[in-house]
């Protein structure tokens, strides 16, 4: 479970105490800010920054003005909502990237995801800014860094820069150099990272700092390091003076909790926030978007974000003609399936729509996301012509075959087969509905393909 779906469940628990409808008194709120509290220190929250979010919360709310239109709790969930906001930082903090080149300079732990993280900020800023960045490999020491960062350029097909064991200060200058020859609009510095903070590595951060003058300064860190999270950064801090924080593997433990407190206990911006594997993982830092999440409310601003930079506008509008025609198949299913996978898995994407969070467990959305994946494998080991013409998997041979070549077995194909014959019928009545200018075609659990 995830740092943000674990707070969430519970605050969401919290806030669901009822109140005294006419006002808010620090009798009738005690009980609910007991469980925030809580829920927050339970989530590794810093201890002062749970203290200072409860303050003020009780002073926002004891005896203040319920807003026309709203009942207490309504108003509670508000203040919450708006104190959580300031806390993680009151707005977003874009990159400066003013000059040409702009130099990105990322610093860190080892294990932080330093690397990775580089090569995705450096995909992010093509795809979304249209910048030509060059990754530079200055980590001598950690047998493989530059390696692994060549590997991972090739995948995003960005350049890196490189010049094996020399010294990291003289490989960047020249880097500099290459970068304005060959118009690159930013130079993102992969600097050695070690198991612990050091004299070693400060010094020759701060040569490289004073060597290429960076417009930011990043640290990254890892979001499952819990409380220790504040004194790297200040130490980091204290000695570069850095721009921003992007925290890591927040997909990866309910403990994630003391990210929270970077901003308000260094009043340093977090910048990105990294929530898994692939290279669109890496988001900007909205403070909005999170306390929205925490409080169970979704995040439809990055989900709608993610559809439009991953997914095929023209794949999406021939596949909804083919509906609107009666056509729909099995390669029309393949392809939606695949243009979801884009923006991320099935957990991820339920999470960020309002309205569903606590409405449908993890077990079953493990389950869907276990479906959509063995279906996607059996559609894979189809010819285009049966994912086309569905009728001809009525043949034996050919059922046999697909089980064969996809390892899967027959109660799995037949699943496959079923959800698709019902689903189409339901695309059907919908298509219907649209042309009367309705939606009735879609009850509650009336989903297609059984998801």
């Amino acid at each position: 479970m995830a740092f943000g779906d674990f707070l969430a469940k519970r605050m969401k628990k919290s806030l669901e105490k009822k109140v005294n409808q006419a006002t808010l008194s620090e009798e009738n709120i005690k009980d609910t800010l007991t469980e925030i509290r809580l829920a927050l220190l339970e989530a590794d929250v810093n201890n002062e920054v749970v203290k200072e979010l409860i303050s003020k919360i009780q002073a926002k709310v004891v005896g203040g003005y319920i807003e026309e239109g709203v009942n207490a709790q309504q108003q509670l969930i508000k203040v919450v909502h708006d104190e959580l906001q300031q806390i993680l930082g009151k707005e977003n903090q874009p990159l400066e990237l003013n000059h040409k080149p702009s130099v990105i300079m990322m610093v860190g732990l080892q294990g932080s995801g330093k690397t990775t993280t580089a090569n995705k900020l450096a995909y992010l800023l093509t795809k979304k800014q249209g910048k030509k960045p060059l990754l530079v490999g200055l980590d001598i020491y950690r047998p493989g860094a530059i390696d692994q960062l060549k590997e991972l350029g090739l995948q995003t097909n960005i350049p890196v820069f490189e010049q094996g064991k020399q010294d990291p200060v003289k490989t960047a200058k020249q880097a500099l150099i290459y970068a304005e020859e060959n118009n690159y609009d930013v130079v993102i510095l992969d600097t050695a990272g070690r198991l612990q903070i050091d004299k070693e590595l400060m010094d020759e951060l701060n040569q490289l700092r004073k060597t290429t003058s960076p417009s930011e300064i990043l640290l990254v860190v890892d979001g499952m390091i819990g409380q220790e999270i504040i004194d790297v950064t200040n130490a980091f801090n204290e000695l570069l003076k850095l721009s921003g924080v992007i925290i890591t593997k927040l997909d990866g433990d309910a403990r994630g909790g003391a990210t929270l407190s970077i901003a308000y206990m260094t009043k340093l911006p977090i910048k990105f926030i990294g929530e898994g594997e692939k290279l669109n993982a890496l988001s900007p830092f909205y403070p909005k978007r999170m306390a929205d999440r925490l409080l169970g409310m979704g995040d439809i601003e990055t989900l709608f974000e993610r559809a439009i930079e991953n997914i095929d506008e023209r794949s999406i509008e021939k596949t909804m003609k083919r509906m609107f025609m009666g056509q729909y198949d099995l390669e029309d299913l393949r392809n939606q399936l695949a243009q979801t996978a884009k923006i991320g898995n099935l957990s991820g994407i339920m999470k960020m729509i309002p309205g569903l969070n606590g409405k449908i467990n993890d077990q079953q959305i493990e389950e869907a996301q276990r479906r959509l994946v063995i279906f996607t494998i059996l559609m894979d080991s189809m010819t285009i012509k049966e994912r086309r013409e569905p009728k001809l998997l009525k043949s034996i041979s050919r059922k046999q075959r697909i089980i064969k070549g996809s390892g899967r077995n027959e109660k799995e194909l037949n699943e496959l087969l079923n959800n698709f014959d019902k689903g189409k019928k339901q695309v059907l009545q919908l298509t219907k509905q649209f042309k009367k200018g309705g939606m009735g075609a879609f009850g509650k659990g009336n989903l297609p393909f059984g998801f």
